[in-house]
């Protein structure tokens, strides 16, 4: 009896473990992948520690449950930037992220932060002491096009401004932020799986769709921007889903207890 009991432990475990797999293996490559930008680019250089929230900091299933950082030197000629980044949560039935789901109102959504550093003595996303609102989105774009879309294919994807607003305002216990709320007009992640692409280790296989690949959808952004003089970097702390109400409550729940130091 016990042999048995022992055995259908091991199969119960063993049938867990597949059925978690693309989750258990996402999470393994992504702490190994984060960690190992974490200690390079521009924070390090700097000194700078921008913590922004995981998922797990809410009751919800809403987001991964932590978030990764990565550095990247490609966006524009004399800046380099390092983004933190974190994105919708693995559904457990479909077994990989809500990031495809079209049905989820957390498609396509991402929160984080961008640290921008410049070899320029103007501070990236100023023009003389004004916010340059199209360098912040250049950064925004390139980051959910080039870094985002363009790992599941290749194609012209949009990333048009439709409306934006800009206000003074303190955040984080810090006075002197620019915040930026957008609707953009984008292509969502939904997708055919055409292959093999490195990210889906990341976010799992998108879901069969038969919306076409890739269709446009409007989002809502909102970034709070700030140059902080004594580490030569500019911050933006963002975030972008389909709704506004997922944006706000993403604000008040995560982004709101971040911490720069």
């Amino acid at each position: 009896m016990k042999k048995v009991f022992t055995i259908s432990v091991a199969v119960i475990a063993a049938i867990a473990v597949l059925w978690f797999f693309p989750l258990l293996r996402s999470v393994s490559v992504m702490s190994v992948y984060s960690a190992i930008h974490e200690k390079t680019g521009i924070m390090k250089d700097s000194g700078l520690n921008v913590d922004i929230p995981g998922g797990n900091v809410t009751a919800e299933r809403d987001w991964y449950p932590f978030p990764m950082t990565f550095n990247t030197s490609g966006f524009t000629e004399d800046a380099r930037m390092t983004i933190i980044y974190n994105f919708p949560a693995f559904n457990l039935f479909t077994r990989t992220s809500s990031l495809y789901d079209q049905s989820s109102p957390f498609y396509s959504a991402f929160y984080g932060a961008y640290i921008i550093k410049t070899d320029d003595t103007q501070p990236y996303g100023f023009k003389e002491g004004l916010i340059h609102e199209e360098e912040i989105l250049t950064a925004f774009r390139y980051d959910y096009v080039e870094l985002v879309l363009k790992s599941f294919a290749a194609g012209d994807f949009k990333f048009t401004p439709l409306e934006i607003s800009a206000r003074e305002t303190e955040y984080l216990g810090i006075e002197d932020w620019i915040r930026l709320d957008a609707r953009i007009l984008t292509n969502g992640a939904s997708h055919n799986k055409n292959g093999f692409r490195q990210s889906y280790l990341q976010y799992g296989n998108p879901s069969i769709t038969e919306t076409g690949n890739f269709p446009e959808l409007t989002m809502y952004g909102r970034l709070y921007i700030r140059y902080f003089n004594e580490y030569g970097c500019t911050v933006a702390i963002y975030v972008m889903a389909p709704g506004k109400s997922v944006v706000d409550t993403c604000d008040q729940k995560i982004l709101s207890h971040s911490s720069i130091h």
